[in-house]
């Protein structure tokens, strides 16, 4: 049995760095403040779209569910979007029409995809759990909408522009073996294995269901327009499975998650390969004018 049950995010944490990972979760260092702007429109978009869907009945017209979408949205964003986190009043306006352009695309009533996702949708931010050689993953779903075959799995996200992709999968091994840095694509194979793994383990999960997962950016696609009045602002999204991925590289993705899991629980923290974690991780990292392994490197040039 494991001893701990981790998250993607802080396996990932660990992939991108272990000294990272020491100073974030382990010492629990206070990181350089950043702009909360980002996650709060995560937290709008995501408390939207969870609460549309509770509130949708599979037999629900479409227009019935845009409106309702619509309406939400509005609450939300006064509920959670904040002046200080934006330049100017203006700023924080194009904001919310961009924001606002997507939740009305992705709930658009002659086909946007939302519509599915709420009629279908079985469990929001439904927290799952698993084990598998002995180590604990946990994670929470932000949709799980039943198919004709099943069980879709999805992770909302603004975009999924650089995420693991069938053709970037092969990087996968590269990172394992050291010859290569992709922790973002690595994190997004986690959560790929933690949610199709725990959805397993959930009520309603049946022997034989096909399991499918996809992340799905809402905001992949943006357009700008002047008007006489103002601007328009459009967007569109589109989802990214990575279903296959995992099936194609399982043994890699959790020999990933092995060695993750495997330096978090043995408290082994020294980064490496040093040489790439370094030019890959330290040049954005928050700790890294504080970082012992970095400084000392910079006292022998």
């Amino acid at each position: 049995m494991s001893q701990e049950s981790l998250s993607p995010s802080r396996l990932a944490n660990y992939a991108t760095c272990p000294r990272l990972y020491d100073y974030r979760y382990v010492q629990d260092v206070n990181a350089p403040d950043r702009t909360e702007l980002y996650l709060n429109q995560g937290t709008i978009y995501h408390e939207t779209i969870e609460d549309v869907c509770k509130a949708t009945n599979r037999g629900d017209d479409p227009e019935v569910i845009h409106e309702r979408a619509m309406r939400i949205f509005d609450a939300k964003w006064d509920e959670h979007s904040t002046p200080d986190d934006y330049e100017s009043a203006a700023h924080q306006e194009y904001q919310r029409a961009e924001n606002r352009a997507a939740i009305e695309s992705f709930f658009a009533p002659d086909g946007g995809v939302g519509i599915d996702h709420a009629r279908c949708s079985i469990a929001t931010e439904c927290w799952v759990e698993c084990e598998v050689d002995g180590r604990g993953l946990h994670g929470k779903a932000d949709n799980v909408i039943r198919t004709d075959d099943g069980l879709h799995i999805f992770d909302y996200k603004r975009k999924t522009h650089g995420m693991l992709s069938d053709g970037t999968a092969e990087y996968l091994g590269d990172h394992l073996d050291g010859e290569a840095h992709e922790p973002k694509r690595v994190r997004n194979a986690f959560q790929t294995a933690a949610y199709i793994e725990g959805v397993k383990n959930e009520p309603f999960y049946e022997d034989g269901m096909e399991i499918r997962f996809s992340f799905y950016g809402l905001l992949n696609s943006t357009s700008f327009e002047s008007t006489p009045t103002g601007y328009d602002v459009s967007a569109r999204g589109w989802g990214r499975e990575t279903t296959e991925i995992y099936e194609d590289h399982y043994d890699t993705i959790w020999a990933l998650i092995r060695a993750a899991h495997d330096g978090i629980t043995g408290e082994t923290y020294g980064p490496e390969p040093f040489d790439l974690i370094s030019e890959e991780a330290c040049p954005d990292c928050d700790y890294r004018e504080m970082c012992a392994d970095r400084l000392a490197t910079e006292v022998r040039r």
